[in-house]
């Protein structure tokens, strides 16, 4: 019983921290000097980390895409031309790309990984995809 109650408290803190971490990372991380974001996302796995994130109308992004896979090529797939975005980037195995961009309008819009192998699931079919949310501008 005091072994349970002393884990909760040594637990309650690590918890906490996770959450502001996960969070953090959602919501993306101010830029020097252009008042924009910056928001780095894994690709590997078959999977975005984070695969939800939230930014404002009219501020500038920049996406960070790191592909954590060794042999696996992945890309990021955003078509939403109410928000003005139309972004296809290729993250060869290993490697790291930037793309900026700014959405014009608020709204939730589906990215994904349209890299397929023949006679094999797409990385979509496979759960490559996330959500961009973009709220209206103040």
């Amino acid at each position: 019983m005091m072994a349970d109650s002393h884990r909760r408290r040594l637990l309650k803190p690590f918890a906490f921290t996770v959450a502001a971490l996960c969070l953090g990372a959602t919501a993306g991380t101010p830029a020097a000097g252009d008042g924009g974001v910056v928001i780095e996302m894994k690709l590997g796995d078959y999977r975005y980390m984070p695969d939800r994130i939230e930014v404002t109308a009219g501020v500038p992004v920049t996406l960070r895409l790191v592909n954590t896979d060794r042999i696996t090529p992945h890309n990021f797939t955003l078509e939403a031309p109410a928000a003005g975005l139309d972004l296809d980037v290729d993250v060869g195995a290993g490697k790291t790309e930037e793309v900026g961009f700014t959405p014009a309008a608020a709204g939730t819009y589906r990215f994904y990984c349209d890299k397929k192998l023949p006679f094999f699931k797409s990385h979509r079919q496979r759960g490559m995809e996330g959500t961009l949310r973009v709220r209206p501008a103040p």
